[in-house]
């Protein structure tokens, strides 16, 4: 089993991975921090002076503005599947008081950082409203419907991925996983290239050629870093 579209697409929307704003009459890509709760809208934040506030400046009469924020995975190491490219399309409405100060919260549980303590004043949170979602993947363009993106989880393996990986390029401990899920050795050269809930993706060398991909798949899909050391012999691959 391997991620849905859906589940990729809100994984991107995270806040791991630094987002790009596209607004009208404005041909530069903005820059953006981002991170995405629970309801699966994503919050902006950002400076509150400036060339990204001012293309966030509604027009007047107007509450919010048209954007699309467009998030590019970033796979962790060489060899490695990449994810894609997400746009999400939607109006984005600038947040203030308490609405901005349980955002901020929301935010910190997501994506903590320092910039939060000074929304209100130097920075300022936006919601964006879904609308819709597209997810590219080499050739392929996939139109989520926004209740599908919006009822999916995230992967909860993502944002500790490089760690693990890192963990993983142990051969003692690859070696302890992919036995212990298999009952037979990983493959000879064999590196783990991405992990995620549902299983561990190899790359394979083979001689005169690139690498070949193998997928090792959990028995059930995996909740934590905790509930993956539980698959392991002695909590090898995992333990926090």
């Amino acid at each position: 089993m391997r991620p849905s579209p859906a589940e990729i697409a809100r994984t991107l929307a995270t806040g791991r991975l630094l987002g790009v704003a596209h607004l009208r009459g404005y041909p530069d890509q903005l820059r953006v921090r981002h991170a995405t709760g629970a309801d699966g809208r994503p919050l902006l934040l950002t400076p509150s002076t400036g060339e990204l506030a001012a293309a966030l400046q509604p027009p007047p009469g107007e509450r919010d503005v048209a954007m699309v924020l467009r998030v590019d995975d970033i796979p962790p190491v060489d060899e490695a599947p990449c994810y894609g490219r997400l746009w999400i399309s939607g109006w984005a409405a600038r947040l203030a008081g308490p609405e901005a100060r349980a955002a901020a919260q929301a935010y910190a549980a997501v994506n903590p950082c320092s910039d939060l303590l000074d929304v209100g004043y130097g920075h300022t949170l936006y919601r964006l409203h879904v609308a819709e979602v597209r997810l590219a993947h080499g050739p392929s363009l996939v139109e989520l419907e926004p209740e599908d993106y919006l009822a999916a989880t995230p992967d909860p393996l993502h944002r500790d991925e490089p760690e693990l990986l890192a963990e993983l390029a142990d051969r003692r401990r690859l070696h302890a996983l992919v036995s212990t899920l298999t009952g037979q050795p990983a493959p000879a050269g064999s590196r783990a290239v991405r992990i995620d809930q549902f299983g561990l993706t190899l790359a394979c060398p083979e001689p005169g050629r690139r690498p070949h991909r193998s997928r090792v798949p959990f028995p059930r899909p995996v909740t934590d870093r905790r509930h993956l050391a539980e698959l392991t012999i002695g909590g090898a691959v995992g333990h926090p």
